[in-house]
């Protein structure tokens, strides 16, 4: 599926719902969790708050924030007219002035911070609610954005390469990140949500800290460029010296459970089975309580910024997995002999099953001393 093919598909279901047009807003704050309607229906990843008007034929405006901004998303946007200004709501309601409110749908409206959501409802008393128009349709990648996918898994793994290269006694988690981060900038990734921590016994992975690594750490390491605006993640566990016998049994069983996990994850199934899969691995072991919260939640989630579809590896996901699908499988656990460990990939669901992006999958990686 190209960009063009899913605009189609929206267009299509627009005329289904009766809408006239589709609003997509967005506030420019960019976090993994968070879907971009902007992104989905225009390919544009704004540096502030933006909004896309979808009509029903195709045609569509572009309002960004800040204005000088425009001239980036009208090379980015070729077929959108674009509209820079200082405020998108007022732009917005410029260009909806004196049209019903009754056959508009919006888009995001939930996922925006409460003082821009109650302007956007004022100016729209009575437009419909119309995520799932936009979500369903981006439920797969287009082709740019797998191809996206895969440069953004590339960054990720030279990353942590060069953590391993440069890891040391004496190094700070702080300096480890900033290297991590400018690293991977110079290679393309535009953003980059990293979590970055270590310790004799973790017990969650977290933001890094000015401690220093000392031998027998572990560490803790979640890589998550963003490519052209679609994310990548990739998580890995190393340790400061030679690995103990224990610590090296339990991450091999870690990432045991995560190549069921992969294996479970064919056209199909339902993404619980995959969580099922993963979570038998550990229960088997003993480590049934370790498989729920408060210890852990889910074995993986999708992969924005534009959509997270098809939603989190967990056991109340239903959502049936289909070719062209991209999330990631993750396995992060807590075990009490080891502490935290993390294991994870990112997977792009083919016609056969899924395919991990990276080049070489978790292991246990050793730093000299």
């Amino acid at each position: 599926m190209n960009f063009e093919q899913r605009l189609a598909v929206i267009c299509e279901r627009m005329r289904e719902e009766q809408l006239d047009l589709l609003i997509g807003l967005h506030d420019g704050t960019h976090f993994i969790e968070t879907p971009n309607p902007v992104m989905v229906m225009s390919g544009f990843k704004s540096l502030g708050a933006a909004a896309v008007l979808l009509r029903s034929d195709g045609s569509s405006d572009l309002i960004v924030t800040p204005m000088w901004d425009a001239e980036r998303a009208m090379e980015r946007c070729p077929d959108a007219r674009v509209i820079g200004g200082p405020d998108v709501v007022e732009e917005l309601s410029k260009i909806i002035d004196g049209h019903s409110t009754e056959s508009i749908g919006l888009v995001g409206l939930r996922f925006l911070p409460c003082a821009i959501a109650q302007r956007i409802a004022a100016v729209f008393p009575h437009a419909r609610p119309a995520d799932a128009v936009v979500f369903d349709a981006a439920r797969t990648k287009t082709t740019d954005e797998i191809g996206y996918a895969r440069e953004a898994a590339r960054i990720a793994e030279r990353g942590y390469q060069l953590l391993l290269d440069i890891a040391r006694p004496g190094t700070s988690e702080d300096e480890l990140a900033v290297a991590l981060k400018w690293h991977m900038k110079t290679l393309g990734a535009e953003d980059n949500f990293l979590m970055l921590c270590a310790g004799t016994h973790n017990k969650a992975v977290q933001p890094s800290t000015g401690r220093k690594l000392q031998p027998g750490d572990i560490i803790l390491a979640e890589i998550t460029p963003s490519y052209r605006g679609q994310l990548a993640q990739i998580c890995r566990t190393g340790v400061v010296g030679p690995a103990a016998d224990e610590l090296a049994r339990k991450y091999t069983l870690v990432v045991h459970a995560m190549n069921q996990g992969i294996a479970a994850a064919v056209p199909g199934a339902v993404m619980s089975e995959v969580c099922r899969a993963i979570n038998s691995v550990l229960e088997a072991e003993g480590y049934g309580e370790y498989c729920h919260p408060p210890h852990i939640r889910r074995r993986g989630h999708g992969l924005g910024f534009a959509s997270v579809r098809p939603g989190d590896v967990a056991l109340d996901n239903a959502t049936v997995l289909e070719p062209d699908m991209l999330f990631m499988i993750h396995p992060n656990q807590y075990l009490p002999e080891t502490g935290y460990l993390l294991c994870g990939e990112p997977v792009l669901m083919t016609g056969y099953g899924a395919e991990s992006l990276t080049a070489q999958k978790a292991a246990l990686a050793s730093v000299p001393i």
